[in-house]
């Protein structure tokens, strides 16, 4: 009878004792993990960011079989991308990589603009977008001269603004040329709108990449009133359409020029954009 008390004595100091040591190692899984999400987030990356690395660096780290043994030994263990290859892409030395890794928007535009013409070549070159099935659920709308009092008027009027006899709402008139972005989604069993919606935004993505190696400026703005009645009657949209914003083009100021040719502000470090299952 003693023995066998002494023998769950025993049993229940071990259980104590292993329970410890299990609340050690989290404790230090959990040290670690703060650590190395800092060591991120200093390093430039954003919270979660930070977060979703120092998980992987834990996940890839020996102090993570440490920390849970029962992990270690798994018919799997993720590993991440493999950089050891050397690459053979460079982006300075190809114009179009180049426009893109440099292209910056530019909040205050000069006067002159692309012509209309100029335009249509610039859409004919975006029209490449991908977009399943083919079915174009994007186009754009001109803005030009009094287009742009139209349109300051309608953002008044949506937000209930009721200016003095003379004055205008100049927003709209920190572009000679503005171009709205319009989705305009076809019901298909096969392509939902979001998917479509996502084929507009590439779009307009593209276009602003096209409109800075065609040597002009360009700001995407939107806002909370984009798609408010009057906008939307304005531009005449349908009531499947969506108004996705403006683009407000123009020539690239001087000051700009002199101001991205000794930039200095780093690309955002793209290990954060890649991953592996």
């Amino acid at each position: 009878m003693g023995r066998h008390k002494k023998d769950k004595h025993k049993e229940k100091k071990h259980r104590h004792r292993s329970g410890q040591t299990a609340e050690c190692a989290e404790k230090k899984a959990g040290k670690l993990e703060r650590e190395r999400a800092r060591a991120h987030f200093l390093d430039g990356s954003t919270g979660p960011w930070a977060k979703a690395l120092a998980a992987q660096d834990a996940r890839e780290s020996p102090a993570a079989e440490e920390a849970d043994p029962d992990s270690a030994g798994t018919a799997h263990t993720r590993r991440g991308p493999d950089y050891s290859m050397p690459s053979s892409i460079d982006i300075v030395a190809d114009p179009v990589l180049y426009a893109m890794s440099t292209r910056r928007s530019i909040s205050k535009v000069d006067p002159e603009t692309p012509s209309d013409s100029d335009l249509l070549e610039l859409i004919r070159a975006v029209s490449s977008v991908a977009d399943h099935k083919g079915l174009r659920p994007w186009r754009f709308l001109i803005l030009r001269g009094d287009d742009r009092h139209r349109l300051g008027a309608a953002l008044d009027e949506a937000a209930g603004v009721v200016r003095e006899p003379g004055e205008v709402n100049r927003k709209p008139l920190r572009a000679e040329l503005l171009l709205a972005l319009v989705c305009s989604p076809t019901e298909h069993e096969k392509v939902p709108e979001w998917e479509q919606r996502a084929t507009a935004a590439g779009a307009g993505h593209l276009l602003e990449l096209a409109l800075w190696q065609a040597g002009w400026g360009v700001m995407w703005r939107s806002g909370t009133l984009a798609n408010t009645p009057p906008v939307r009657r304005l531009h005449r949209l349908e009531d499947s359409e969506l108004l996705m914003g403006w683009f407000y083009i123009g020539a690239v100021p001087e000051r700009y020029r002199q101001r991205l040719a000794s930039s200095t502000r780093p690309l955002p470090r793209p290990e954060q954009f890649l991953d592996t299952l």
